[in-house]
């Protein structure tokens, strides 16, 4: 008798999983490298093994079955410990005397940085942290001429000559300060969201962002009176101010948690930010970046992350 996982290659694994961060065998096949007939020949063997359709087609996306749910974690954790099973056995971080340069834009620090500080400190305290800016600047190009060993952003679409782990869908939201006259019904409409004036953070290279496009969809274009190359003034001035912003998901939850600020949910519907991590190939089987990479996987495992954070939306 045959052991059920005799059929289990653990590229399915991999594959089912791409399968479920990119929602299209087209995207899923581009993510690992592989033609869109691979991908729609191992979709098929995996729906063989698990005896169920797994993905139904919806338009241009592939809609998870309640299986598929059901497995995506499990099969989450079996890639993780898998990969973990063949870092190098003797690498051993409490020896590690290393300065890891990890791209990010500003706003996405507050998720990642004080978490992974504090584990560096207990973990490996010869470990320290450069942080570069990424915003405005070709990130594929900061990788490819080792000016950084990982970046943690957005990444709206697959690039090239790197790797990706795909980490969750993050939105925008309006961010404002407590007691602010347009909010007093506590209901955030279209029309609210039209009468307001914005100050926004764009990066370098960046003229609007997904939300504006939305915007612009529907005819209408918000009231932008002062744009920023630095996001370290927007919490300042919607803080002392009417003014409002709109900011990632992720960096309105910590703002609210330590300022005097609250946010809201937008009353239109946006593409959300695709948080992902990135490397270089160069870097793939060096220990000290698989280590920096899954403690990275570890702390912004959606599991671990504030639940308004992350969405379910996906492109």
């Amino acid at each position: 008798m045959n052991h059920p996982l005799s059929k289990m290659d653990i590229n399915l694994l991999v594959a089912f999983d791409s399968l479920m961060t990119e929602n299209g065998v087209t995207r899923a096949g581009r993510t690992l490298g592989i033609t869109q007939a691979a991908m729609s020949n191992t979709l098929r063997r995996l729906r063989e093994i698990f005896d169920d359709p797994l993905f139904i087609k919806k338009g241009h996306r592939m809609e998870p079955t309640a299986r598929a749910m059901e497995l995506h974690h499990v099969v989450r954790n079996a890639l993780f410990y898998a990969q973990r099973a063949l870092t190098v056995s003797h690498f051993d971080p409490s020896q590690l005397k290393h300065t890891f340069r990890i791209g990010m834009v500003d706003y996405a620090a507050a998720l990642l940085l004080m978490p992974l500080v504090n584990l560096m400190a207990k973990q490996a305290p010869g470990v320290s942290i450069e942080l570069v800016d990424t915003g405005g600047i070709d990130e594929v190009i900061l990788l490819e001429q080792g000016r950084v060993d990982l970046i943690f952003s957005r990444f709206q679409w697959v690039p090239v000559k790197v790797l990706l782990y795909r980490l969750f869908n993050i939105n925008y939201v309006c961010l404002f300060r407590r007691g602010h006259p347009l909010m007093q019904e506590d209901s955030f409409t279209l029309d609210t969201m039209l009468d307001a004036r914005y100050i926004h953070y764009f990066p370098r290279g960046m003229e609007s962002t997904v939300v504006d496009e939305s915007l612009a969809e529907l005819g209408y274009k918000r009231q932008i009176i002062a744009r920023l190359n630095s996001f370290a003034t927007v919490p300042i001035l919607v803080a002392n101010s009417d003014i409002m912003a709109l900011v990632p998901s992720c960096t309105a939850v910590y703002l609210s948690q330590s300022m005097e600020l609250e946010w809201t949910k937008l009353p239109i519907k946006t593409a959300p930010l695709r948080m992902a991590m990135a490397w270089h190939p160069r870097t793939d089987r060096d220990p000290p970046n698989i280590w920096m990479r899954e403690q990275v996987k570890q702390i912004l495992n959606p599991e671990h992350i504030h639940p308004d954070i992350i969405t379910t939306d996906s492109l």
